[in-house]
This record gives structure tokens, sequence and C-alpha cells, in this order.
């Protein structure tokens, strides 16, 4: 069965940048040869919540794949023989949530251009432009 996944993956963060390409590309190109790849969301360089493995900065790289459940087992023996991934996690998608986040974000959009458009109409009153206060 074809389940839709998303693998999170943290590479060392102090190798130089072209290593870190090599070794995205690498990720990806095992992803593309063994599921339906979709796409790759690179989050950079940021600093870890921990030390892993003597290293403070990693780099952050999500893939977003459908394939069958051998896939996942099989990219986690790849990646156990690479050192320069510090870590990495693969969870099912849920299609659902994700529907949901996109319709929450067009109703928050909505939400805040409305109310950009309230705050432009002019008729803020202001502090002194009241007549209900006695003057001390």
């Amino acid at each position: 069965m074809i389940r839709p996944y998303e693998t999170a993956v943290v590479i060392d963060g102090t190798l130089a940048d072209d290593a870190i390409q090599r070794e995205q590309q690498q990720l990806e190109d095992f992803f593309k040869a063994n599921a339906e790849f979709e796409n790759a969301d690179v989050w950079g360089k940021r600093p870890l919540a921990y030390t892993i493995k003597k290293k403070k900065i990693g780099y952050y790289v999500i893939f977003n794949y459908k394939s069958e459940g051998g896939v996942p087992a099989a990219f986690e023996k790849h990646v156990k023989l690479n050192e320069n991934v510090l870590r990495h996690l693969t969870v099912v998608r849920d299609l659902k949530n994700e529907e949901a986040r996109a319709a929450f974000a067009v109703r928050k959009e909505k939400v805040e251009l409305e109310r950009a458009e309230g705050a432009d109409d002019g008729d803020d009153m202001d502090r002194d432009d009241r007549d209900d206060r006695d003057e001390r």
C-alpha cells in the first residue's frame, strides 16, 4: 500500500556548504530512485537543542514522498552508514491535517486582511475626542 511519508534529516552543519549540498543530493537521489518523490523542504543551518556527536549546528532538510512501507526501512539502513547524518525521523503524513492547515492559513489571511481594512476607516476615536469624561 502506497502511503505519504515525511522524513526529517539533520546533516552535520559543520561541513562545508558544497559537502552539505552533496549529502542532501545523495539523500534526494535515494528517494527519487526508490519512491515517488514530491519535494525537499530545506530549513538550512540551525543550532541544535543539544549536542549530537559533539556538534552544535545542524542542517535540516525535510523530504516528502509516497512509497511502499519498505522504503523508510531501507532509508534507515542507508542513513545508518552515513556519519554526516546526525539524526533522522520518518513519519506517515496525514493528508487531512495538511488540508486543514491550508484551509486555516487561508482563513487567517482573510481575517488579517479584514482587520487591516477595518483599521483604515478613519473613524478611530482618540481619548481626547471623548465627551463623556469630566475634566478634573
